[in-house]
């Protein structure tokens, strides 16, 4: 019996891990972290295009993940976060002030803005934000 739990807990890693590993782009893989955290909370709404004006149109999703921290995953999340290479994703804005980090990023296909991300960490925890759709690229310009 304790061999088939172990096997069970070491096919459930190796899952969690080849599902982050083989994650789409490095913020997948930021998304899937999260969402993989104690006390997470993970929403994604997909937006009907009727009704949807301004800063919102365009928008055809919109997913959020946020997590409380403690001290020792705040300190390796930031570290991680600070040196990792988002590539394929464009980084618009970088802030860092105590301990407080706000990131960011955005995707473009074609001289149309495809997606907008925005990272917040601080010691207390960690929210990630992502707007997908064609996008309107004057939200981005500071007015």
């Amino acid at each position: 019996m304790k061999f088939r739990i172990f096997t069970l807990f070491l096919t459930v890693m190796l899952a969690s891990f080849l599902h982050t590993a083989l994650a789409d782009t490095p913020i997948d893989a930021l998304f899937t972290r999260i969402k993989n955290l104690p006390d997470a909370e993970y929403s994604e709404e997909k937006l009907n295009k009727s009704g949807l004006k301004g800063a919102f149109e365009g928008v055809k999703s919109i997913e959020v993940a946020e997590a409380s921290l403690d001290e020792t995953t705040y300190q390796t999340l930031r570290k991680e976060i600070v040196k990792k290479d988002y590539n394929p994703h464009e980084l618009l804005l970088d802030t860092q002030e105590g301990d407080e980090l706000v990131k960011i990023f955005m995707m473009q296909s074609k001289k149309k803005v495809t997606e907008v991300v925005i990272l917040e960490l601080d010691k207390e925890g960690i929210n990630l934000v992502r707007f997908k759709g064609n996008l309107k690229s004057e939200i981005l310009k500071n007015k």
